[in-house]
């Protein structure tokens, strides 16, 4: 500090630093406030993001459900045969939480001497909301097996029924099978050794009265 005429005086130089460290200052606080701009646009993506994948999984859910429903109704006989058309496009729209949503349902079908196995393939598909027009729509796929049984052996094919669902996978008509099918198959009095086929499988139930019988099973999940 210099004197003159005695009153205080700021030398130049002082009031340089003054200012650059004011300058330093206001640059620091720009960058964590754009700091938290970003984190909380991302959370806000990402609660999107969320929401948008959540109804999307509902929505695959809803046509597998209808897909399902068109197969073995809760009243009346099963379907002989896959819906028409295929792909089908069930009104899912109207549905709380689901509205500009859509489900696009697949059937295909595999039939042997007693049963027929339809697989059902939903696919869901919802808006991407707040993530921004950008973004495509978030998909997500839910598959089902129905199994409709109409043969003779009463729980004996019911078993099998559920051992070809636990065990094997359905591919263009033909199952696929892996570890357990055996083990699963002789807890319903069966043996795989002697048989190559699905129908010899039923042969060894026997002739008793005959029953028709649904069942399915969720077989892939892709949310």
């Amino acid at each position: 500090m210099a004197k003159r005429d005695n009153r205080p005086v700021t030398l130049s130089a002082e009031k340089g630093s003054a200012l650059v460290m004011v300058i330093f200052i206001m640059v620091v606080l720009a960058l964590l406030l754009a700091a938290l701009a970003y984190i909380n646009a991302q959370s806000n993506q990402n609660t999107a993001y969320q929401i948008a994948s959540t109804r999307a999984y509902w929505a695959a859910q809803s046509g597998a459900e209808w897909g399902t429903y068109q197969i073995a109704p809760a009243t009346g006989s099963a379907a002989s045969q896959c819906f028409s058309p295929s792909p089908a496009y069930p009104a899912i729209g109207s549905i709380p939480g689901l509205g500009g949503c859509t489900a696009t349902v697949a059937c295909s079908s595999a039939r042997t001497a007693s049963t027929t196995s339809y697989q059902i393939t939903s696919q869901g598909a919802c808006p991407a909301g707040n993530l921004g027009a950008g973004h495509s729509p978030v998909a997500a796929i839910r598959s089902v097996i129905v199994t409709i049984s109409n043969a003779s052996g009463g729980q004996c094919v019911n078993c099998i029924d559920n051992c070809l669902i636990k065990h094997c996978f359905l591919l263009n008509n033909t199952y696929f099978c892996f570890g357990g099918l055996n083990g699963c198959l002789h807890h319903c009095g069966v043996s795989l050794d002697r048989c190559t086929s699905v129908q010899c499988l039923y042969k060894q139930c026997g002739k008793t009265s005959s029953t028709q019988s649904a069942s399915l099973s969720y077989w892939l999940e892709n949310p």
